[in-house]
């Protein structure tokens, strides 16, 4: 490659980043009032927001729908995805990145999508279903690097360790690691689990959530008051 073809790229990046970064800082003036934040190099497509979404750099959101009290480390592309509240989602993870299908002659997209992944495409319709939605409750934790394959629903309180697959469902506050994730163990017992899901704290108001933040951290009085 000439320098000039070198320099024309640099600059034709340079120039992109710029965009992206007006487009998001006008953004987020334009929804100052939900206090969603943008970092350096975010990509948000077809996606629907809530209040206080926090998204740090370089993360695509596509065909996604977030609720209130999320956010995004740097480097995580989530697609196809629900999100509930209070979520906590590290760096690096990697939410529904389609399927192939193994049953078929090829996994090769040309043979079964018009989609044109490569390119090219040798069908005029499409033969699979590439992408199937994915369910993430409320008061979720994801490590970093973590990957959720399509079809997962995954339950309010459940926490995936870093660097987890997620091949299929996990219940609600489950600890679940490891590739394929397995569960390791649960956060409470059966009969505290069901009375969280029976308060819903994630569904109380932001004066609520402030008046009793100081029980979140004991859980003992939690349970006693609530």
């Amino acid at each position: 490659m000439e320098a000039g073809q070198r320099e024309f790229g640099t600059n034709k990046i340079y120039r992109m980043g710029i965009r992206l970064y007006i487009k998001n800082r006008l953004f987020e003036i334009k929804n100052k009032s939900r206090h969603i934040k943008l970092g350096k190099g975010t990509i948000i497509v077809n996606s629907k927001l809530g209040l206080y979404n926090t998204f740090y750099s370089n993360i695509e959101l596509v065909d996604c729908e977030i609720d209130d009290y999320v956010y995004v480390s740097y480097g995580s592309k989530i697609a196809h995805t629900e999100i509930g509240k209070f979520c906590s989602i590290g760096p690096d993870c990697k939410i529904g990145l389609g399927k192939h299908p193994t049953d078929y002659i090829s996994t090769f997209p040309a043979f079964y999508s018009k989609e044109k992944q490569c390119q090219i495409t040798f069908v005029d319709k499409n033969y699979f279903d590439e992408t199937n939605q994915i369910t993430i409750g409320n008061d979720v934790w994801i490590g970093a690097n973590t990957i959720i394959m399509d079809g997962v629903n995954i339950g309010n309180g459940a926490v995936i360790g870093a660097g987890s697959i997620v091949t299929k469902d996990v219940q609600p506050y489950s600890v679940v690691a490891g590739v394929p994730a397995k569960e390791l163990k649960k956060r409470f017992s059966n009969e505290e689990i069901e009375k969280l899901l029976r308060i819903n704290w994630w569904e109380k108001d932001l004066n609520w959530l402030k008046e009793n933040a100081q029980y979140f951290h004991n859980n003992q009085e939690f349970f006693k008051r609530f």
